[in-house]
């Protein structure tokens, strides 16, 4: 009877699992559906060294990814992956990537140029630290105006690793491809941007439009000297 019992129970208990992979299965679209999602790829550039150990390409899936325009008029996107852990910070990772663009596109599509002030990114695994930003490339977008935004990009970007004991310092350059369909959410994508940002990272002021310069010709200066002399000439 006890064996028949364990039995009954044990048999249960497998079902239980299996009804709650099968909910975690159907449930992820739906959470990343609510939640936008992207894939990010980083290529190490350099001709002068090789890794024998480190992969040749690190791949990160973010599962949050957000966009909205800030108080400039900006289209601003954000993404954010995270895997935390009970037992031990060295099995925790954190990446954080956030694009401030230009203005909107004013159809369904745009392709934005990069520069010094459009990605900003931070990574964490464990007690190894890295961010980035970027030097130039191109980021497309897709669908505005509908219920998601969807884009590519391909960027020349410079990194920096951190020491306990060094700080900051130069890692070189790194390639940063990717894709993303992001979410309409200026509160969650503001606060992400904003952690991007930390440490001496945030981004410069945009540049303005330097004012004109007038030149006049020589024969202008050489009236205007003319003149000069004979209002002299009658005093």
């Amino acid at each position: 009877m006890s064996a028949g019992l364990c039995g009954v129970t044990s048999r249960s208990h497998t079902i239980r699992l299996r009804a709650v992979a099968v909910l975690l299965v159907l449930g992820t679209p739906l959470l990343s559906g609510c939640s936008g999602s992207a894939r990010v790829h980083t290529i190490t550039l350099g001709s002068k060294r090789i890794s024998t150990t480190s992969p040749l390409i690190i791949r990160i899936d973010p599962d949050e990814c957000y966009w909205w325009i800030n108080d400039k008029g900006r289209l601003c996107i954000a993404m954010r992956k995270a895997n935390w852990s009970p037992l031990s910070k060295l099995l925790e990772r954190e990446f954080l990537l956030s694009f401030v663009l230009g203005d909107p596109p004013a159809g369904p599509a745009r392709n934005y140029r990069v520069d010094r002030r459009t990605l900003r990114s931070r990574r964490r695994a464990g007690y190894s630290h890295t961010r980035a930003a970027s030097l130039g490339g191109i980021v497309t977008v897709w669908d505005y105006g509908g219920e998601t935004l969807k884009g590519r990009f391909r960027i020349t970007a410079v990194r920096q690793s951190y020491l306990v004991l060094t700080g900051w310092r130069a890692g070189g350059r790194v390639l940063v491809v990717g894709e993303f369909t992001a979410v309409h959410n200026r509160g969650r994508g503001e606060s992400i941007l904003a952690r991007t940002e930390e440490d001496k990272m945030a981004r410069p002021p945009a540049r303005t439009k330097p004012p004109s310069v007038q030149v006049q010709s020589q024969d202008a200066q050489t009236d205007k000297s003319k003149s000069t002399s004979t209002k002299r000439d009658g005093q």
